[in-house]
């Protein structure tokens, strides 16, 4: 019986740890002072969800980036 809790604990352990490796991460660069820069507003989006902090976009009038990077904040 203790074999049998064992092994279930050790397959959804790996389980687990498969569904956390597959999970995309989205592509941030940190520029500094708190900005940072990512290739679509999704992957801005999704990595300030990750904290539970709002986002807010910066123009590129504030920090001059590459043609469709997005720079934000995450507040």
């Amino acid at each position: 019986m203790q074999r049998l809790t064992t092994l279930s604990f050790l397959l959804a352990l790996a389980a687990l740890a498969a569904g956390c490796a597959s999970h995309p991460v989205p592509r941030v660069t940190r520029l500094g002072d708190g900005v940072y820069q990512s290739p679509t507003a999704q992957e801005a989006e999704a990595y300030c969800r990750n904290f539970g902090a709002p986002m807010r976009f910066l123009g590129p009038k504030r920090l001059a980036t590459q043609t469709g990077d997005v720079t934000f904040r995450c507040d």
